[in-house]
């Protein structure tokens, strides 16, 4: 069989707000008019000081729309930024601006399953060759209706152990976009061997279970619901602690655990990701140096009453004590 393509495509609908960072501050976020404008000398093209951050609005069960967890993605962002060397991002002109954006614009919001994906992206604008922070950055809103990630049937996945996404010390907590371009290799190479993504084993040992290509991991272990510890190099995913937290609202078992690619695999009854635009997606095999370490055809019982939960909470239907749905 050959592997599924990811189907999270979108186009771009011209709904998008912008800023500019310059001289140590940051303009006011206004709807962007013309298409972007970029010198082909930009810092951000040659040196990687790009991030981007995504997160959704859906419709509700009773008509309106909600965005979930906003602050907690643009919380992220801003770590990301003081990482990358990059100025905080306006918090809340950001916010202001994405109920402007989907209140303007919720002629895209799709129905279920698809959301409205909403995609904050900074890049250093300013033209230069020297390879050091830059000191002026564009900033952009973008609004792209999708459907989910993933097909629900489930994913294939291997480990390709030649290759690593994060090392200690490095970016892998970040969504910066390098992370992404050098982690394509892999996944190519798992593709190639006939499954659909990767699974990421630390870059030291090449023995722990960290994240796939695009997702966080979660299993089932005797009976608790675990996941791998985050220590630098996994992205601290907002779908995967809100997994967590609803765990403990289902009274499940839950929290995080290590899991090696060579212990017995006997007692993993379940395998599935987290992630904002796959949701929980359905682990079907667990491929490793050519051996099927795990393999379920159907999301077992605590990934669908967990994913239930979930997508009940994005869709109005669960209640929401944290305050995690924004209505717009």
């Amino acid at each position: 069989m050959s592997p599924r393509k990811p189907g999270f495509n979108a186009s771009d609908t011209g709904a998008r707000l912008e800023a500019t960072f310059r001289d140590g501050e940051w303009s006011e976020l206004r709807w962007a008019g013309e298409p972007l404008s970029l010198s082909p000398m930009a810092l951000g093209l040659h040196y990687g000081q790009s991030i981007f951050e995504g997160f959704k609005a859906l419709k509700q069960d009773d008509g309106s729309i909600a965005v979930f967890r906003p602050a907690d993605h643009l919380a992220r962002f801003g770590r990301t930024a003081a990482r990358m060397c990059m100025p905080a991002p306006p918090e809340a002109a950001l916010i202001a601006g994405v109920r402007d954006l989907v209140r303007e614009r919720a002629d895209l919001v799709p129905d279920a399953p698809g959301f409205l994906y909403l995609r904050p992206l900074m890049f250093s604008d300013e033209p230069g060759l020297a390879p050091v922070p830059s000191a002026e950055f564009h900033l952009l809103l973008a609004a792209l209706p999708v459907d989910p990630l993933f097909r629900q049937d489930g994913v294939r996945l291997t480990t390709v152990p030649e290759h690593v996404r994060a090392a200690p010390g490095g970016t892998g907590a970040c969504k910066c976009a390098g992370n992404y371009a050098a982690a394509m290799a892999g996944t190519r190479r798992a593709q190639d061997l006939g499954h659909d993504e990767v699974l990421w084993l630390d870059a030291v040992e090449r023995r722990w279970v960290e994240e796939t290509g695009s997702m966080n991991v979660m299993y089932v272990r005797d009976g608790r619901l675990c996941t791998p510890p985050l220590g630098g190099t996994i992205l601290p995913g907002i779908t995967r602690d809100t997994l967590l937290r609803l765990a403990d609202a289902l009274d499940l078992d839950a929290g995080e655990s290590p899991l090696a690619i060579d212990e017995d695999w006997s007692q993993v009854s379940e395998v599935f990701s987290s992630g904002t635009a796959a949701g929980t997606t359905h682990i079907r095999s667990v491929t490793h140096a050519g051996e099927v370490l795990f393999e379920r055809d159907r999301p077992g019982p605590v990934a669908t009453a967990i994913g239930t939960a979930y997508e009940d909470l994005l869709r109005g239907r669960r209640d929401d004590p944290e305050g995690w749905r924004m209505g717009v």
